[in-house]
């Protein structure tokens, strides 16, 4: 058997989701040399299935202008957000609150932009290993090996990269369900109103997190995206059954579960490693946020912290990465995803049906509802 062609790059990304691809794109903006010296790997083919609510907050649209690109993608905008704790609750109305896409069609836009910045982008290719060399890496996939003096992970929640460096921490995982049923989008509020719903009820079920109603647009017919999203950001307490949890829920919709998906989501937790000598983590490789599980703003965001401290690196000539988890921890990222968790920590503390009524009463009183 012939040997494989080995091909040498400055960067290699894993992962072409909103991480990977803002990486890329970030690198073409400021240095598109290098962006020509980069290689994004990305195992499946746009547009690819991925289980998400598909929210794009203002924060993430800031940071898509930021990056100089503008995904064309059919989105529902929000107008309104209901909060929801059995039968107390409250709305938060404001224009463009976020919207929603598929994100099927908006990774594959999204991905269409590295390759416009001057990035080369592999589809269907799978990492396989990688090896720590004395001058780099060599990344091995299921077609080909490559050399590279940069490797970021952006591979999402069960990153290959990340398991490799020995960093898995079953701990760290969120938890999600999702499925998605046609509506009519004339006689249904969601849509007429421009509403996404948030209800907290599973917590009575030991659920730490919520249920969610987005309404959404699938090839252009009206869908309404639900799911249930639960942090365990107290890990050591039991784990809820999410599938009876779920079911009860839509039934109380009388909707029933069918197409069920799932799937997890890391939590970004600063104590933990998320760097090695060549190797950057960003995205969900890295970690999200255990409030609301909204992965979208802070994976552009990790990748544009991703692409400039690997610039830095190439710039010095110096690739131990022995500073990237202190800058992450102490940046605009970073101290957004350690305010989340403790807002987190306390709103999913499993105090009582009592405190969840009392605030969510006393919060639609200040509304005025």
């Amino acid at each position: 058997m012939s040997e494989r062609r080995i091909d040498d790059y400055d960067i290699v990304i894993v992962g072409a989701g909103p991480a990977g691809s803002a990486a890329a794109i970030h690198i073409g903006n400021l240095s598109p040399e290098t962006a020509r010296r980069t290689l994004v790997l990305e195992k499946a083919v746009f547009p690819r299935p991925k289980l998400c609510g598909g929210g794009i907050t203002p924060h993430a649209d800031a940071l898509l202008h930021a990056l100089k690109v503008h995904p064309d993608v059919p989105s529902v905008p929000i107008h309104a957000a209901r909060f929801v704790y059995r039968d107390v609750g409250f709305c938060l109305r404001w224009k463009n609150l976020f919207r929603v896409v598929r994100r099927e069609e908006f990774d594959a836009a999204l991905a269409s932009f590295v390759m416009q910045r001057g990035a080369a982008l592999h589809q269907n290719e799978a990492l396989v290993d990688y090896r720590q060399e004395a001058d780099g890496l060599d990344v091995i996939t299921d077609q080909a090996s490559y050399r590279t003096k940069i490797l970021v992970g952006a591979d999402g929640a069960n990153s290959l990269v990340r398991k490799k460096l020995g960093l898995v921490r079953s701990d760290r995982i969120s938890r999600l369900l999702e499925i998605l049923t046609p509506v009519d989008a004339d006689r249904t509020p969601e849509f007429t109103e421009h509403t996404a719903v948030f209800d907290f009820s599973p917590m009575a079920d030991g659920v730490q997190g919520y249920y969610w109603d987005f309404p959404s647009l699938k090839q252009g017919a009206a869908v309404m995206n639900r799911g249930l999203f639960d942090s365990r950001v107290h890990p050591e307490r039991p784990r809820a059954d999410l599938k009876r949890v779920f079911e009860a829920a839509l039934e109380r919709r009388s909707v029933e579960l069918d197409h069920l998906q799932g799937h997890p989501e890391r939590w970004y937790d600063a104590r933990m490693r998320n760097s090695a000598p060549h190797i950057v983590l960003a995205g969900d490789a890295a970690g999200t946020e255990p409030l609301l599980g909204e992965g979208i703003s802070h994976a552009l965001n990790f990748g544009m912290v991703a692409a400039e401290s690997a610039l830095r690196a190439l710039r010095l000539g110096d690739y131990s990465f022995r500073d990237y988890d202190r800058r992450v921890r102490w940046s605009a990222l970073g101290s957004r995803l350690r305010f989340k968790r403790r807002i987190a920590q306390v709103l999913y503390w499993g105090k009582g049906a009592w405190f969840y009524r009392l605030g969510f009463g006393l919060i639609g009183l200040v509304l005025g509802e």
